[in-house]
């Protein structure tokens, strides 16, 4: 886990205190400081972030749509400078940042405190709540979690299993 991208998230909330779920992607993205440009992109590539501008592919559903912009919002946020990898050896550097984007983007869209409003539900229902991929809703309540929502999250079960 990454303590950064879980701080930076918690950040960005309290900045945006009055946030609704499904959070409003395109509007918070602008309200950082990035600019959102669609464009035809040709696959593999959905989402490119440079300097304050983000580019997302056309013709998304809107829960990859708000991952992705939500990803390039958190490279915003964490990493300055070239996104882009040109020699093997950036390679590790560019996984740690992309994981830490992914993290990030996901406590942005899935915060602590709402998050165990509804961690009961099944992950697929998680995920409609938040308006995000099943995939990023089920990372977000595994890898991505904080040790203290596990630890919260492990006292209620119990909680439960007492009454």
């Amino acid at each position: 886990m990454s303590r950064l991208a879980v701080e930076k998230a918690i950040e960005i909330h309290a900045h945006h205190p009055r946030l609704s779920f499904p959070i409003d992607m395109e509007w918070l993205s602008n309200a950082e400081g990035c600019e959102l440009v669609n464009w035809p992109f040709l696959l593999p590539v959905k989402e490119v972030k440079q300097g304050r501008w983000i580019g997302i592919a056309e013709g998304l559903n809107k829960r990859e749509r708000r991952h992705l912009i939500a990803h390039a919002l958190a490279h915003h946020i964490l990493h300055c400078g070239n996104q882009l990898s040109f020699r093997d050896w950036q390679k590790t550097i560019v996984c740690k940042q992309e994981r830490e984007a992914e993290e990030c983007a996901a406590h942005i869209l899935m915060p602590e405190t709402e998050l165990a409003r509804v961690i009961d539900m099944p992950v697929w229902e998680i995920a409609e709540y938040f308006g995000v991929p099943e995939e990023l809703a089920c990372q977000r309540i595994s890898e991505f979690a904080t040790e203290e929502e596990v630890y919260h999250w492990q006292l209620a079960r119990e909680d439960n299993f007492t009454v």
